[in-house]
């Protein structure tokens, strides 16, 4: 054979062995993806089978609910999350208005995280409509993964209707007692934060009363009343007309009764927003009028919903009350701490509120001092009304 032959039966050769090659490098990979998804798809199958199970074991408590009606989703939640913890979980409500069960499981797993060992644990946070959000956690080098799934009650069966896996961007166990981890979240995406934060360390129980008794219709948005120092004797930096929507719905229980168009102007009779105010603050009829738009001739207030240019965020804090103490004049100060999911932040800022309680069983709000804040933390979330200037710039006159 010619040594051209002997060339081109070479070439041939190798072009056929790193085909070969190259197909068992594809085989290799299809197998090996395929593999991934299997092994996925069973760990899938198995938390759904697992949850609904679980579930199927509260159906009695979940139908007695339902036939009551209107229900208090917190005691709901809390006979959920103890029928959880007596199969031997770790649970808590979504909110963290709930002291978890089974915390020593969470908090040995950030332990071990903390200290880059491997470890595992699962646990789960309550809804207000007895479904829930199950988290199974891995961690191993110090890194978090961790498999989101939610159930519901989907005629009157439960299901499993969601389940994601990804790996923490960051994470966080602070000192106070917080867990938080964040997902991360492409360039550009507008949906909510990818942060998630749960209270594992217990909070005294006056405290947790406390929270529901002032604070849960208030809490920091849209208003100022725990962002700024204010008293009875000089309330000039309090927004009244803020503390009238929030006060009127725990008042009411329902929003102000104008609707919040853009632009809109309403004349509210004086008695309508007097009467609200007063039922929370000590102020006369005279201090509420000059720190209003008042209108003497016709007796009413003016009113100026929020709009875009001054809706604020609505990805800012919640309140938490760390502290309770009696004071000698009858009153209660309450240390109120903002815990800000977002930041991940068990503490973004820090004051003290008093307040007076009645004999009638209501209370006044008597004032507010600022102990300490992240610097620039509360004008993210919290933004001033239009001033009359601006309003008449983005509204005309």
């Amino acid at each position: 054979m010619s040594w051209k032959k002997w060339m081109i039966a070479g070439w041939i050769l190798l072009f056929a062995g790193a085909g070969c090659s190259i197909a068992v490098e594809r085989e290799d990979g299809y197998r090996q993806e395929n593999q991934q998804k299997t092994e996925r798809q069973k760990k899938e199958e198995r938390i759904s089978r697992e949850s609904e199970q679980l579930a199927e074991g509260f159906r009695e408590i979940y139908e007695e609910e339902r036939g009551r009606g209107e229900k208090d989703t917190l005691a709901f939640q809390q006979q959920i999350i103890q029928a959880i913890g007596e199969q031997g979980y770790a649970a808590v409500d979504t909110d963290n208005q709930i002291n978890m069960v089974h915390p020593g499981q969470v908090q040995d797993f950030c332990e071990s995280a903390e200290q880059g060992e491997e470890d595992s644990v699962v646990f789960f946070c309550v809804t207000d409509e007895g479904g829930w959000i199950r988290y199974d956690l891995e961690t191993q080098d110090g890194n978090i993964d961790v498999t989101e799934s939610s159930l519901r009650w989907e005629n009157d069966n439960p299901e499993v209707y969601y389940y994601h896996e990804f790996e923490a961007a960051s994470w966080d166990y602070t000192d106070k007692g917080y867990l938080f981890f964040e997902e991360s979240r492409p360039a550009g995406y507008d949906g909510a934060p990818g942060q998630k934060a749960f209270r594992v360390k217990p909070l005294d129980q006056t405290c947790r009363e406390a929270y529901q008794t002032y604070l849960a219709s208030v809490g920091y948005e849209r208003n100022n009343l725990l962002i700024t120092d204010w008293t009875e004797q000089d309330s000039k930096e309090l927004d009244f007309y803020d503390l009238y929507e929030r006060l009127y719905r725990a008042k009411y229980g329902e929003i102000v009764p104008y609707e919040a168009k853009e632009g809109a102007e309403y004349h509210v009779p004086e008695e309508e927003i007097e009467e609200v105010l007063q039922s929370y603050f000590s102020f006369g009829r005279q201090t509420i009028r000059d720190h209003m738009k008042y209108q003497s001739e016709s007796g009413t207030f003016l009113y100026r919903p929020r709009g875009r240019y001054d809706g604020g965020s609505p990805y800012g804090p919640y309140p938490e009350v760390t502290g309770y103490k009696e004071l000698e004049d009858g009153t209660v100060q309450l240390t109120v701490e903002a815990v800000w999911k977002m930041e991940m932040l068990d503490c973004a800022m820090k004051s003290e509120l008093v307040v007076r309680p009645m004999e009638d069983g209501n209370f006044q709000y008597v004032s507010n001092r600022v102990i300490s804040r992240e610097e620039g933390m509360t004008s993210f979330w919290y933004k001033p009304r239009l001033t009359e200037e601006e309003w008449k710039h983005y509204y005309g006159e």
